[in-house]
């Protein structure tokens, strides 16, 4: 080993074990006790042996080793042994992980998707650089600055061309676009900017009285959408709030627990935390919260997790709502973010959050992380195929707790649904689900914007117009169902039969977000929402 190498990866080992160090003395300060020096030691000792190995494989080992990939691999190795949620994020991943959260990037605003060997826009955000240019849903991306990304034999994946779009916020990227009825094509030069993501992508009414509001994930943004959301459907008289959590994997725990307090009377108990370096911490709604009273339904499904079941658990503990669909994923760690040099972070688990109740939901994970997750997908499997009353016996009764009216609730392992909805199960659904996977309904929508945008924005300028008269005409139907033959899809007279409205309002709803915007996508798509559908009459909502 030279010892220009040997002095890097000595240093890197030395940060690596300080590091440790460093995360348990945030959470405690040591004490010089005989715990604390053989806690010292065996820092110390793992350190050396760290070093000793890589120096080995270094003087000796039969091929070059590209070290960063080692300190990847070695930090997540360490990481895994805690829990399944504890995890390193190189400088790349934790870039993405912290856009997510903080609901903002660099970039132009421009929507994309890719079918086939071609780049289309989909949307242009409105208010962002790209809306601003003139950039439009139907264009054809042909180049991003001098690189091809469409054309005959282009396979270019998409994340690729999104990197090359993005970029320093108030730097320039030209993009050369092909547009309908021009035989040139077209250049625009555009200034990236600061763009911001909603992970409140819908707020829409489902009646005259019921409200609907999805939240996709916990940003650090979302507690304030929510509020925004909210005050508008008040506005539009709600009395009853359908709050969608379906698919919510998690994120902010200090925005879900302000999306309850706009839902909990003062002082009820949202959360508690505590963890073995962490005392408890109780959180407890406060006063003015817009929708402390009305009727409250929260949707959710196994891909609810974390800050999802926060929520879910609080509405559930406090008798405040009813919780409607599947058992959730079970995740009640919660993870600090740790910073480490060069751009990278640690996600190490810091405490555990537990219900009003004292539930801890938790699924264990003393088996370690494969089985943590083959057990997931089991549960899913069960649940999916045992009768409600196979799944009761499931739950681990000697976890019992009560509710603030007395109700039994179960901890072990994920929030049970106060109403569970049976999982729907239909042969006939097979060819629509084809039809989806294979884009078909995508790729007949974005052609049809690329070639008729004027005549369809002039003939709908607005949502409202758009939803009362927009029909999709035979012609349109003909041209899905010959694709999906194209495309080796058999054709299924059951199914076109009985869903045919159902994948007309799925094509509707695709222009719908392309023109207008998201949220336009679910004032159309709800309706053909099999699982809110259910939800919606067994709780006898009109």
């Amino acid at each position: 080993m030279t010892q220009k190498k040997k002095t890097t990866f000595s240093l890197g080992i030395v940060l690596l074990a300080m590091l440790l160090g460093l995360l348990i003395g945030v959470m405690t300060a040591p004490k010089l006790d005989a715990d604390y020096w053989r806690q010292q030691e065996a820092q110390n000792t793992m350190s050396l042996r760290l070093n000793s190995l890589m120096e080995m494989v270094d003087d000796y080992y039969v091929d070059e080793v590209d070290y960063d990939s080692v300190t990847d691999l070695m930090m997540n190795a360490i990481l895994s042994t805690l829990d399944p949620h504890s995890c390193y994020l190189s400088p790349s991943a934790f870039e993405k992980e912290s856009e997510t959260l903080n609901g903002k990037f660099e970039g132009i605003g421009l929507l994309l998707t890719s079918l086939g060997d071609t780049v289309y826009a989909t949307h242009a955000i409105p208010g962002t650089p790209a809306a601003k240019a003139g950039l439009r849903a139907g264009d054809r991306i042909m180049r991003v600055d001098t690189t091809l990304v469409s054309g005959s034999g282009m396979t270019a994946e998409l994340s690729s061309v999104v990197n090359l779009i993005r970029g320093p916020r108030h730097s320039t990227v030209n993009l050369t676009i092909q547009r309908q009825g021009s035989e040139k094509l077209h250049t625009f030069k555009v200034k990236r900017d600061m763009i911001y993501t909603s992970s409140v992508p819908a707020h829409v009414m489902l009646n005259d009285k019921t409200g609907y509001i999805y939240i996709s994930h916990f940003g650090s943004a979302t507690a304030t959408e929510f509020h925004s959301a909210l005050l508008q459907l008040l506005n539009e008289k709600m009395e009853c709030l359908v709050l969608d959590l379906r698919d919510n994997g998690g994120g902010s725990l200090e925005s879900a627990i302000g999306v309850c307090d706009e839902l909990l009377p003062n002082n009820d108990l949202i959360v508690y935390t505590q963890g073995a370096h962490m005392p408890r911490s109780n959180i407890y709604a406060t006063r003015g919260g817009l929708f402390e009273t009305g009727r409250l339904i929260v949707l959710v499904d196994e891909g609810s997790a974390s800050a999802s079941e926060i929520v879910a658990g609080a509405i559930q503990d406090n008798d405040r709502g009813t919780i409607v669909g599947h058992r959730t994923f079970g995740k009640g760690l919660v993870q600090g973010q740790f910073p480490l040099p060069g751009g990278a972070a640690v996600l190490l688990t810091t405490a555990r959050y537990y219900t009003p109740s004292g539930r801890c939901i938790q699924r264990p994970y003393d088996k370690g992380s494969d089985e943590y997750y083959k057990q997931y997908i089991s549960r899913v499997i069960q649940d999916y195929t045992l009768a409600d009353s196979i799944l009761d016996a499931d739950y681990d009764t000697s976890q019992t707790y009560l509710t603030k009216k007395g109700r039994k609730v179960y901890g072990g392992g994920g929030i049970r649904p106060d109403i569970k909805l049976a999982y729907f199960s239909d042969t006939n659904l097979v060819y629509y689900n084809r039809l989806i996977s294979n884009r078909v309904l995508e790729e007949i929508a974005y052609n049809q914007l690329f070639e008729h945008y004027d005549q369809i924005i002039k003939r709908y300028p607005t949502i409202e117009l758009f939803l009362k008269n927009y029909q999709v005409d035979d012609a349109t139907w003909q041209t899905i169902l010959a694709l999906a033959d194209k495309k080796k899809i058999p054709r299924h007279a059951g199914c076109i039969n009985k869903y045919g409205n159902d994948i007309r309002n799925r094509f509707k709803a695709i222009l719908a977000s392309s023109l207008y915007g998201e949220n336009a996508y679910y004032q159309i798509s709800l309706q053909g929402d099999i699982e809110l559908q259910n939800a919606l009459r067994k709780l006898k909502i009109k």
